[in-house]
């Protein structure tokens, strides 16, 4: 299984102890690339390599380099709608190559080469320096919501995950997903998928996971009747597209920017044709001097716009949620799909999120204001 990098935390690559007297620096060579680990082809779009060196400070015979910010340049989320589509740069493999050096740049020793997985998520501060472990449901916590009707979608982790299976509540299996890792970093993170509507819901989702280990996600199919239900996508803390659902009232708004200048509307002469004139005809002028329009904009307006808003609210969901409406509000990178499947690139306006218990607020919704992350008059060039 592959060692993972999470580039939106620090990922540190420490040298090889070298004593060697003719010391001078170590060099670190970096190579991004997709397809299989173990062919790096120049001519994929992922292809990039980087050298940087860096000598030793005082006594030490190593170095350390943070490379998660080089690495996290060539990740790329897109969401269409379509999830098995989004995920082709979302993991990308990473040749980590460290050498002593003499000043001239004669290698001292041998290469240390190393081969990582590097995905676009991040590890928590409790959890340490260089955090690698590999999920196998990319999802935080063992309990969703999903809206009737809509598609049940779970996030996997096929460097593990070979089986997917739904179960409806009434214990019967009413279908299943199986996944083979061939290898190519564009199907590391895949996303087993129900949408069989004539079903009425899926209570348990059976993970199997490195051959015969099995964990259960356990799922609860919420109803609407009077609202209709918006659909938040995001790329959660492993690097993986997440579905939210909100259920109940929503609000749109629109925030207008616009600047104002004072220009002069005043004619100081006037020429007006005579009655009858026709072009090509010698012209005779009606002269008025020091007049303006009053219809004319002496105050004028220029560079207005606006950005639209929307506000959510989650309806009454069980607090095992939590986890996703946290990531949710460090996520940079989050789609609202309307309730006429239209798709529109948002960003989280909220600063602040007060965690709900079922002990201290008893029935927890949340509300959350989205912007759309383009104005209303486009003005892409």
């Amino acid at each position: 299984m592959s060692t993972i990098i999470r580039t939106r935390s620090p990922f540190f690559i420490r040298t090889p102890q070298e004593a060697d007297a003719n010391l001078s620096y170590f060099q670190i060579n970096i190579t991004v690339f997709g397809g299989l680990s173990s062919s790096t082809e120049i001519c994929d779009d992922l292809y990039a390599t980087y050298s940087l060196q860096k000598k030793p400070l005082g006594a030490e015979n190593s170095v350390s380099f943070d490379i998660s910010e080089i690495v996290n340049d060539h990740l790329e989320q897109i969401f269409t709608g379509t999830y098995s589509a989004s995920s082709a740069k979302s993991s990308i493999w990473v040749t980590v190559v460290t050498s002593a050096r003499q000043s001239d740049g004669t290698l001292i020793g041998s290469l240390t080469t190393n081969t990582y997985l590097a995905q676009e998520g991040y590890n928590k501060f409790k959890e340490g320096v260089n955090y690698t472990a590999e999920p196998i449901a990319m999802l935080t916590g063992t309990h969703f919501e999903y809206h009737k009707g809509s598609t049940l979608t779970i996030p996997v982790n096929v460097e593990r995950v070979s089986q997917v299976t739904f179960i409806g509540a009434n214990g019967i299996t009413v279908g299943t997903d199986t996944f083979t890792d061939n290898g190519n970093q564009n199907q590391k993170i895949q996303y087993s998928q129900f949408a069989n509507t004539s079903v009425k819901d899926v209570a348990i989702v059976k993970i199997t996971y490195d051959t015969t280990s099995l964990i259960n996600i356990y799922t609860t199919e919420i109803e609407e009747c009077k609202y209709p239900v918006n659909k938040i996508t995001f790329v959660n803390r492993w690097g993986a597209m997440q579905d939210l659902f909100f259920f109940k009232k929503s609000t749109e708004s629109l925030d207008a920017t616009r600047e104002n200048f004072n220009r002069s509307i005043f004619n100081a002469r006037a020429v007006e044709l005579g009655p009858g004139e026709n072009p090509g005809e010698d012209c005779q002028e009606t002269i008025t001097y020091n007049t303006y329009s009053t219809t004319a904009h002496a105050k004028k307006t220029f560079n207005a716009n606006a950005t639209e808003s929307v506000v959510l609210n989650s309806g009454f969901v069980n607090e095992l949620m939590n986890p996703f409406f946290e990531e949710l509000m460090v996520s940079e990178y989050i789609w609202l799909t309307d309730s006429s499947a239209n798709i529109f690139p948002v960003n989280l306006k909220e600063s602040s999120f007060a965690k709900k218990t079922g002990l201290n607020d008893r029935l927890i919704n949340y509300t959350m204001n989205f912007e759309k992350s383009f104005a209303l008059v486009n003005n892409i060039r």
